[in-house]
């Protein structure tokens, strides 16, 4: 075991998942970036960003379950639903790929498709914009079912390979290509994260017919930080939410993801030190920022006419 992860795995889980909590996105964008600084090798670092999600984010999505609606007609049985079936089912696939892929591109190909990954949502969720209340809820075709349903597929697979929970994904295809309004998103991809983090990570727990207690130990550490950061991140986005502010809420998280791209860019390049340090001033900026924002909403909330 990695003796730095005892300090810096909690650290990591507290950050991660208070980000997490916020946006109603799995951390996998910083976890698994923060492993490979580290040093873990790259399936166990993938195996690590999966795992440690799967226990801080279940009192909370057990508690928002019903707020999504499952009823006929409603989020839970159009959205919900279809995405959980195909996310679930591919997320079992992300370990064969990348074993696949380390074998014939090497070990850096995870890091060099995460950080085109990050770049590509980050431009993504600065460019759009969002619905936001429970009542912006539009009509849902079959086709649109059937297009979740191909969003949950691809998910899984990118979550299970890139160690995520499908956030990063599915956030921005659920607001801006389904117009599902906020309310929603944030609960559902919760929802979404606890699953494929859970089905995907098992896979990663078995190596070479063994069981691996490297990817086991280092996820419990990472998630003891991130029993207390998500659902401290699900409040700051309340407070953010019922000020006013959901389209800030929506865009700012694209600031997080150019920080993280230049990251990962730098430890694709071999700059390590300097990647290390820029992990550490990222990992600050964003408590700060998480911190910070929602005090300020709460004291200067915005008439919600200016958010619809």
């Amino acid at each position: 075991m990695n003796t730095a992860l005892w300090i810096a795995g909690p650290l990591i889980g507290l950050v991660g998942m208070m980000s997490g909590g916020f946006w109603g996105v799995g951390c996998g964008w910083i976890v698994v970036p923060a492993m490979l600084i580290l040093g873990f090798d790259p399936l166990d670092a993938v195996g690590i960003g999966l795992l440690q999600m799967v226990p801080s984010t279940i009192p909370t999505v057990s508690r928002q379950l019903p707020e999504i609606g499952w009823k006929k007609e409603q989020p839970g049985r159009l959205v919900a639903i279809p995405l959980a079936v195909g996310a679930i089912g591919s997320s079992l696939l992300g370990k064969m790929f990348n074993e696949k892929l380390i074998g014939v591109f090497g070990p850096d190909v995870l890091q060099w498709m995460l950080t085109g990954f990050i770049l590509a949502i980050g431009i993504q969720t600065a460019c759009s914009r969002t619905l936001v209340g429970a009542g912006e809820f539009p009509p849902f075709s079959r086709s649109q079912q059937a297009g979740v349903f191909a969003t949950g597929v691809g998910t899984g697979v990118l979550a299970s390979m890139l160690g995520g929970g499908g956030g990063l994904l599915m956030r921005p295809l659920l607001t801006s290509v389904f117009r599902v309004p906020e309310h929603y998103t944030s609960r559902i991809v919760r929802l979404m994260v606890t699953l494929t983090t859970l089905s995907g990570g098992i896979t990663y727990l078995f190596r070479s017919g063994t069981f691996n207690w490297q990817v086991l130990w280092g996820a419990v550490l990472v998630a003891t930080g991130g029993f207390i950061g998500f659902p401290l991140g699900v409040k700051m986005h309340k407070i953010a939410f019922d000020a006013g502010y959901a389209q800030y809420i929506h865009k700012s998280f694209s600031i997080v993801a150019g920080a993280m791209f230049l990251n990962t860019l730098l430890n694709a390049n071999g700059c390590r030190e300097l990647s290390r340090i820029a992990m550490v001033l990222i990992a600050c900026g964003t408590a700060a920022g998480l911190y910070l924002f929602p005090r300020y909403a709460s004291r200067n909330p915005k008439a919600a006419r200016l958010e619809a």
